[in-house]
């Protein structure tokens, strides 16, 4: 790795454990993602995962890792960090986390873990569309009935907007443990991510939410 890409990183990821304040010992920081293997392009984050043992916290993993991700979701949104045209996002992973990954470099030791091959990719692209067109169509459609709902009725489209998120989130990690990087889910989602239809459907949620108790 550049030495002065790894030294920023390094610093950002001090920077986003100090604000944490948890007193646990990093096991490792490791950068994986496409930016560690060779499906990366011009819009792969640099994804940067510091590795600890959540048990060391509280035993509620499940717990834990919802606190985390909550604490990531906002440092990542304050601190908006682009490094050579690529964004950093942080995440903290507990130890015993299965993630799937082709290429995953350790930042702190300064080597590979797991280092990348060449694999021709293989995957259907008018699958990957057609599963975009229809999640794009269903956000569509929710967007336009959030404009009219409130109380019951906004109680009820916000359960299926987050069932239908989550369907999304687990689709991707399904796909991933069976098919690795290439999954047709895991391409929906980062296209959906890209082009800003993840962060339109947590904006929505946030949306639909409010109209719950509004008056």
């Amino acid at each position: 790795m550049d030495p002065v890409i790894r030294a920023k990183l390094l610093a950002i990821a001090d920077d986003f454990w100090e604000s944490l304040k948890l007193e646990v010992p990093i096991m490792d920081i490791q950068l994986t993602g496409s930016i560690a293997n060779f499906n990366w392009n011009k819009d792969s984050d640099l994804d940067v995962h510091i590795i600890i043992d959540f048990a060391q916290i509280d035993e509620n993993l499940e717990l834990v890792r919802k606190a985390l991700d909550g604490q990531r979701f906002m440092w990542n949104m304050r601190h908006p960090v682009v490094l050579r045209g690529h964004d950093v996002e942080c995440y903290v992973q507990h130890k015993d986390e299965q993630h799937v990954a082709s290429g995953l470099f350790s930042i702190l030791r300064d080597r590979w873990i797991i280092v990348p091959t060449w694999k021709e990719p293989s995957f259907d692209q008018k699958d990957v569309d057609e599963k975009i067109r229809v999640i794009k169509g269903e956000v569509k459609m929710i967007k336009q009935r959030s404009r009219s709902v409130n109380g019951d009725d906004a109680d009820q489209l916000y359960d299926y907007l987050d069932r239908f998120k989550k369907k999304i989130m687990s689709d991707r990690k399904q796909g991933l443990a069976k098919g690795g990087e290439f999954a047709v889910e895991n391409l929906v989602f980062k296209e959906l991510r890209r082009d800003g239809t993840i962060e339109e459907i947590i904006d929505l949620l946030s949306e639909v939410y409010s109209k719950i108790y509004s008056e």
